[in-house]
């Protein structure tokens, strides 16, 4: 309703709104060009920005390739004294398993000639046994029949007193012929 208003009181009205309305529009035009103007600004800093950003990335890049050829060579050096070191202990590692190999034969070959040597020695031992066992047989045969012997002896002998004895007591013939009978008997053993 203002509005119909306003076209009815007069042109002034009017003259004046279209002003305001044209200042309005400057103004946002003014505003519009400030902004366009920062806006432009902005674009040049992050043009500018990216550009170094750009210069940067081909640094890095130039600097990457760099550290990645530098790598490369790193890697084919340690590669190259792997490869050395590796053929190094494979060689160390087949002398070693020949020198185990020609020590377990020298160790089995002690180890035959220590069995040899045990079973020479227990057989030799046994043999040892043996005869001490035999000699101590034979000793014992030869202490009985020398404890007979002397047994004999002595029974003889007591014999030969209680004749002798009794021969005091009894008739002196009789004791003759004992004592011939006791020479006989020595006489034979001999």
């Amino acid at each position: 309703m203002s509005k119909k208003g306003n076209k009815k009181k007069g042109g002034d009205d009017g003259e004046r709104e279209e002003e305001e309305k044209v200042m309005v529009l400057e103004h946002k035009c003014r505003a519009l060009q400030t902004r366009l103007v920062e806006e432009q600004e902005r674009g040049d800093k992050a043009k500018a920005a990216e550009n170094e950003i750009r210069a940067r990335v081909m640094e890095m890049e130039n600097d990457l390739k760099k550290e990645k050829d530098k790598l490369f060579c790193i890697v084919s050096d340690m590669t190259r004294q792997y490869k050395q070191m590796q053929e190094e202990l494979l060689k160390q590692i087949t002398d070693l398993r020949s020198t185990d190999v020609e020590k377990e034969e020298i160790i089995k070959n002690k180890e035959q000639y220590i069995q040899d040597m045990v079973k020479d020695y227990e057989y030799r031992l046994k043999k040892k046994d043996d005869e001490i066992s035999e000699l101590k047989r034979k000793i014992e045969e030869m202490s009985a029949e020398f404890a007979r012997m002397l047994k004999d002896t002595l029974d003889k002998m007591q014999e030969r007193i209680q004749l002798a004895q009794w021969d005091n007591d009894t008739d002196p013939q009789i004791m003759k012929k004992i004592k011939d009978i006791a020479g006989m008997q020595t006489h034979q053993q001999n």
